[in-house]
């Protein structure tokens, strides 16, 4: 040990090495917090699985099981007449849940069923055909009917567009021997060309599903291709045929039905004559419809 000016110097760095050293730190790691782990409820899928569909009259029936009644959403989503709708059954704890939608054509279903919240979400397809309601002839009550020209002269005859909307069996005034029948005007030189046409008003908009036409007892005087559009307006007509031209047989005086789709219901029916005699006629219209 040296002593320096009456210092050991030992003792010194002892000291020293002691007031250097630093007392040693524990590190502190934090642990996250571990959330319970909660299951989730199958419920909504045992519903789903369930669902069954069948067509009623005019209507889709659809039936589930929810054995466990706990809450379920179901929501049917599907189009008619070109408009998206919606259907909600909303918490239900039925063990055996229904609910019948209107439905009038072949309709397509998306089904969404979810828990409790919302948070889960399964979704079916389905389509149906409903029963529907037999075809029916319409009462021509109140209708009427214009055309582009017309034969209706008490001074020559009296074969107007009208004629066609009486009924059949009505005998003409001009020709008593004969059923009432519309005849375009063939006084005119040059005769009027192809095409002719009629509208029928129906004073009433509604969907309609085919058209009967009987023809002149002349069948010499009768068109053989035509169209068949359809107008909520009297003024926008579309095609209600299938989109493509009908045919006609004008040596048949039977009545001759045409199936027809519009879109929606329509009031006015427009028959436009594309090749025929240059003299066409028309004897009677009908109409039917569901109801």
């Amino acid at each position: 040990m040296i002593k320096i000016k009456g210092i050991y110097t030992g003792v010194l760095l002892i000291a020293l090495f002691t007031a250097c050293k630093k007392n040693p730190v524990t590190p502190v790691v934090e642990t996250p917090e571990v959330s319970a782990v909660v299951p989730e409820d199958p419920n909504y899928q045992t519903v789903a699985a369930s669902i069954e569909i069948s067509p009623v009259l005019e209507g889709a029936k659809f039936v589930w099981v929810n054995a466990s009644k706990k809450a379920v959403t179901l929501k049917f989503k599907y189009t008619i007449d070109g408009i998206n709708k919606e259907t909600l059954v909303d918490n239900n704890v039925a063990a055996n849940g229904t609910v019948t939608i209107p439905i009038f054509e072949l309709t397509n279903f998306s089904i969404a069923i979810s828990n409790t919240g919302g948070k889960v979400l399964t979704t079916r397809l389905m389509g149906v055909l409903p029963v529907q309601k037999p075809e029916a002839k319409l009462a021509k009550t109140g209708w009427t009917a214009t055309a582009s020209s017309e034969i209706n002269n008490p001074d020559e005859e009296l074969n107007g567009a009208m004629n066609i909307v009486d009924a059949v069996d009505l005998k003409s005034i001009t020709n008593p021997s004969a059923p009432s029948f519309w005849q375009s005007d063939y006084n005119l030189d040059p005769i009027y060309p192809y095409p002719h046409w009629l509208i029928v008003d129906l004073k009433q908009a509604i969907k309609i599903t085919k058209v009967g036409l009987n023809a002149h007892n002349d069948g010499n005087q009768g068109f053989t291709q035509f169209k068949l559009e359809g107008s909520v307006d009297g003024i926008g007509f579309t095609n209600i045929g299938g989109g493509t031209d009908k045919t006609f047989n004008p040596k048949i005086t039977t009545e001759q039905l045409f199936a027809v789709s519009p879109a929606t219901a329509i009031r006015y029916v427009k028959i436009t004559l594309l090749l025929g005699s240059p003299y066409p006629c028309l004897g009677n219209f009908e109409a039917y419809a569901r109801q």
